[in-house]
Order: C-alpha cells, then sequence, then structure tokens
C-alpha cells in the first residue's frame, strides 16, 4: 500500500484552495507583516501534522469521505486524544464543550489522536465550531484545535456507539464474571506457590542459570508456563509433553477447581491443563479463539496482580465488548462466548476505563482447559472453527491410526 499523501488529504479536507476560508490568498499575504507571516505558517504547520497524524491513525489516504462543509451534529477534534495524543480527558473536554447550548457528550478512543463532541442539531454544533476551531483553547494550554463536521456513517460510529443486544456478551450468552473469587491472602499464596514450585524444578534439574531454570516460555512480550499438557504456539494446538512444567496440575490449585464449581453451577469440566502467564506492563495478547478441537467447551481465566481490559469481538458481526478484569476476579467462557467470540488483550501501557486512563502494571493470570479427546467440533461458528484445517484432520487421522494399531496388538 502506499504511504497516505500527507499534503493532498489534509488539504483535501480543509480546501485550502484559493477561495477557501482556510487559506490566505497571495494578496492578502504580502500586506501581513514578518510576524504574521511566521504566524500563518506555525498555524499551517500545526494543522498539516494534526491531519497527517489522523491519517496515519486509521491508515488513510484521504479525510474527504469522513467530513463534511455543513454543519452536523459530531464534532471530530483532529488533533486531541488520549494520554499523550493530546492529554485529553472526558472532563477536560466536557470542560471545553459544556458551555455550549445542545452539548451531549463527549466520547474518545484509547491510542487515537482524535476525539468526538456530540450535539442535539447541527446550528447547536456550529456555534461551538465557531468558537473553538483554530482558536488557543484555555482548557489545553492555548493549544490550537482542529475541528471537522464528522459525516461518515462508519467512522461516525465510534462517536455515536451504543451497544445493541447482539453486542451484550453476558451470562446468556456463556461468559461469566465473578469478582473476588479468591481473596487477597489466596492471591498471596497462589504466587508463593508458583514461586515454591520453580525453585523446586531448579533443585530438580541442578540448573543455577535462571534463564534456563524451567519451564518458562517468552512469547512475544509475555511469560507462560503449562501444566498437564503444553500449548504449541505455532500449531495453535496441543503441545509436545516435555514442554510441561509437570505432566499433573499443581496440586495448589485443585481446591480452586472445586469452588469455581460453587461458584459457576453450570461449570462441570474436570479441567487437566493449566497455563499460568505473566504480563509485565505494556505487554498482552492478540485476539483469537482458543482451538475449538484442542480443549473443550470450557476455558477459565483467573486473574492476579493488577486489572487489565479484556476485549471481546465477533467476527463479521461487527460486535465488540470489553470486561475489565479485576485481580483476583474469574471469567469462564463457554457456549457463543467460547466459540463464536475472539478475545483479546491489547498491547498498551493503560486502559480507558469510565473515561479514566488507567496504568497498567505486572498481571498474572491462570488459564484452566479441558483437553479434547475426540479432537472433534460441531459447532456453528465456522469462522473460528479448526475442525476441518489439514493440521486438525492429520492430527484424527494418525490419532486413528494409532489407536486401530493399539486395539490389535491387545
Amino acid at each position: 500500500m502506499s504511504s497516505p499523501d500527507l499534503h493532498e488529504a489534509p488539504f483535501a479536507a480543509l480546501d485550502l484552495s484559493s477561495d477557501s476560508e482556510h487559506s490566505t490568498p497571495q494578496s492578502d499575504n504580502e500586506t501581513l507583516s514578518r510576524r504574521e507571516r511566521k504566524a500563518q505558517f506555525r498555524l499551517n504547520k500545526h494543522r498539516t501534522d494534526a491531519y497527517a497524524a489522523f491519517l496515519r491513525s486509521e491508515n488513510l489516504q484521504s479525510t474527504a469521505h469522513l467530513f463534511d462543509p455543513r454543519p452536523r451534529k459530531t464534532l471530530c477534534i483532529i488533533n486531541l486524544g488520549l494520554g499523550a495524543a493530546g492529554c485529553a480527558t472526558s472532563s477536560r473536554l466536557e470542560q471545553v464543550f459544556s458551555a455550549f447550548a445542545g452539548f451531549e457528550r463527549v466520547v474518545l478512543k484509547h491510542n487515537k489522536p482524535f476525539s468526538f463532541a456530540r450535539f442535539r442539531s447541527g446550528d447547536e454544533a456550529k456555534v461551538a465550531y465557531d468558537a473553538v476551531h483554530e482558536k488557543p483553547c484555555d482548557v489545553f494550554g492555548g493549544k490550537l484545535l482542529f475541528i471537522e463536521y464528522l459525516t461518515h456513517v462508519q467512522f461516525a460510529r465510534l462517536a455515536d456507539h451504543e451497544p445493541q443486544s447482539s453486542q451484550v456478551l453476558d451470562e446468556s450468552r456463556g461468559l461469566f464474571y465473578v469478582p473476588d473469587f479468591i481473596t487477597k491472602s489466596e492471591e498471596q499464596m497462589i504466587m508463593q506457590s508458583i514461586r515454591d514450585d520453580e525453585e523446586r524444578e531448579l533443585r530438580m534439574r541442578g540448573i543455577q542459570n535462571d534463564a534456563q531454570s524451567d519451564k518458562w516460555f517468552k512469547i512475544q512480550d509475555r511469560f507462560v508456563k503449562h501444566y498437564g499438557h503444553s500449548f504449541d504456539y505455532h500449531t495453535k494446538h496441543v503441545g509436545d509433553a516435555s514442554l510441561a512444567a509437570s505432566l499433573e496440575l499443581p496440586a495448589w490449585i485443585r481446591p480452586y477447581i472445586e469452588r469455581i464449581r460453587s461458584a459457576v453451577p453450570s461449570y462441570t469440566c474436570q479441567p487437566d491443563q493449566l497455563t499460568i502467564q505473566r504480563y509485565p506492563p505494556g505487554s498482552g495478547i492478540a485476539f483469537h479463539a482458543d482451538s475449538h478441537t484442542a480443549f473443550t467447551d470450557t476455558l477459565v481465566i483467573v486473574s492476579l496482580g493488577t486489572p487489565v481490559q479484556m476485549d471481546f469481538r465477533k467476527p463479521g458481526a461487527d460486535c465488540f465488548t470489553s470486561v475489565d478484569l479485576q485481580p483476583r476476579s474469574l471469567v469462564l467462557m463457554t457456549g457463543e462466548a467460547r466459540y463464536g467470540w475472539e478475545h483479546a488483550i491489547r498491547i498498551r501501557r493503560s486502559d480507558l476505563i469510565d473515561g479514566t486512563v488507567r496504568k497498567r502494571c505486572e498481571r498474572w493470570s491462570l488459564t484452566l482447559r479441558t483437553i479434547s479427546q475426540s479432537l472433534e467440533c460441531s459447532c456453528s461458528y465456522s469462522a473460528l472453527c479448526d475442525s476441518n484445517d489439514a493440521m486438525v484432520r492429520d492430527l484424527r487421522t494418525r490419532k486413528h491410526a494409532k489407536t486401530q494399531i493399539t486395539q490389535g496388538s491387545v
């Protein structure tokens, strides 16, 4: 893909032609003082830089289809976003726009250099536009704000997004969230048990080098360790037994398995695979659905350490939702939530929770699964199902052949 035209696109959106209100006609420019010409140059540079950053953030070549020169009820503040992208917060943006009649709300998107202000009508939005656009904003230290009227339907949806019933992922669709599943003291005991296991493995192997001490593996920027069965991150399936720290689940996890049954009575699985993951600040895991054929229909995640936002999306349905995973909480996915949605932890150093940026610290998780012996899946979520993948078909063929040999030798 060619790189965005950083000169044509912003100017196309702003219509910086000779008759545009945003441009300075040549005759007028000749009458400007040196100081005024410098100020005009700085304004044009700030404008160009702001629109270039906007284009890069959305991987766009032009903004012409997004914005309308006519007043619309949603304003897009091109150069004001969260954190480093303008130091905006919901309260500070509301301080700017709530003074205008018809103001309804502001919307910020995490890790985006832009934000939105919503009004009842285009006429009311125009009053705010005229007062704020390309003028120093005291709330943001005199920063010039570049504003557009939002018109593109799909992009505008970001600014006026209310979850629909099809987007709500709750217990009726197989997502169970249990806060305070364990106590703080139990959390500390689990962390100590993980350390004790590591020290014991060190002694058994007689290895002093921590980098080679046990069965911790670095996957991107996080660290993982498996019990019962390993997981192969290349094949997305059950891995070699030698890569597991133990072929048995650790004793300290077993009391909590019984507690899961009390918290979610429909949970009837007998898990035989545990993955421990350590997430340093800024790390995460890409959108994925755990293999349908490697594991059965229920996944359980217990969070330790600090909170993090987990995102869920449903492929092909434009459905997206998030769950704030608090320390010591439990998430159980079954049915549609397990098979029909992907989940992820975005790779970033903060989360946006109720309009407030929350920095991330180190987080640990315990994931319990049950290995599928049949390697089959008959779900109705074909977009995420691996049952017909060539690798899985080969696994089934080899398993069947092995079973035939075993039965023949008996």
